[in-house]
């Protein structure tokens, strides 16, 4: 039987999933891709233009996620402006790199906002810093609790923290929650692969639903990285396994091949 396995991810990380699995002679499983999260970015407006106007004085920029570094380079921003402050979760150092063309702040952070917290901490006189975090508004999803935690902690830093929202997550569409339970309990994937905590969220939304229908659905759940099994966990998902980190795609696919 051909093993399939169902990945979440939005179509923001499709391009990157499709050239990490053409990199590979074979495999060993065929992926599917069936996004439970979207992201667009928000028009230039509320906070995103006085930001763009104020780069010179921030001394650190985070981008809370791969589209942060999209609406940073759309913006068309003076590179010499950025350079060396941006700060990214662990595959998105690339992304900046290469969408931004400048050295990331930080580049040893652990792969995760918390990460990006106790990085920030080792640095001196942090309370006299002005830090932005580009952020998204959320549609159809809860703030989730690694980003309400996040917030607190770099708060009490004593840091001058600015918010900013540059992009906009919506959820996957209740309407599908049927046809997607059917599928997963028909036998045919073998596991589902998690790439963030809006996905896991979504997930558990289906794994409620399918309860509610008396047909729970009952598939292995493999999560990219800790910070990814820690929002699962958070969304009440049982993760089967985690990746040992949250720095590539092609890391992701070695580890699922050595567990199906």
């Amino acid at each position: 039987m051909v093993k399939r396995i169902l990945f979440t991810a939005p179509d923001t990380y499709h391009v990157s999933l499709h050239e990490a699995f053409g990199k590979r002679p074979t495999c060993s499983f065929h992926p599917m891709f069936v996004p439970f999260i979207s992201s667009t970015l928000l028009p230039p407006g509320g906070t995103f233009l006085p930001f763009c106007n104020q780069l010179a004085s921030y001394d650190y920029i985070i981008c809370t996620s791969i589209m942060a570094v999209r609406a940073l380079s759309s913006a068309g921003v003076d590179r010499s402006l950025i350079d060396g402050k941006v700060v990214a979760i662990g595959k998105d150092q690339k992304v900046v790199q290469e969408f931004l063309g400048v050295t990331v702040a930080l580049p040893h952070a652990k792969p995760s906002l918390m990460g990006i917290i106790e990085a920030l901490e080792s640095e001196q006189a942090l309370q006299s810093k002005r830090i932005a975090v580009l952020w998204p508004k959320y549609s159809g999803l809860p703030v989730p609790p690694t980003i309400t935690n996040f917030q607190n902690a770099l708060s009490a830093t004593g840091a001058d923290v600015s918010y900013v929202y540059c992009y906009r997550t919506t959820a996957m569409s209740d309407e599908y929650y049927a046809e997607t339970a059917d599928a997963l309990r028909s036998g045919n994937i073998s596991a589902v692969a998690l790439t963030s905590g809006g996905e896991a969220y979504v997930l558990s939304r289906i794994m409620k639903f399918a309860e509610t229908q008396g047909q729970p659905v009952n598939v292995p759940i493999y999560s990219f990285g800790p910070y990814t099994t820690r929002c699962a966990e958070e969304a009440g998902l049982n993760v089967t396994g985690t990746s040992p980190n949250q720095y590539s795609f092609s890391d992701f696919i070695d580890y699922l091949e050595t567990k199906l």
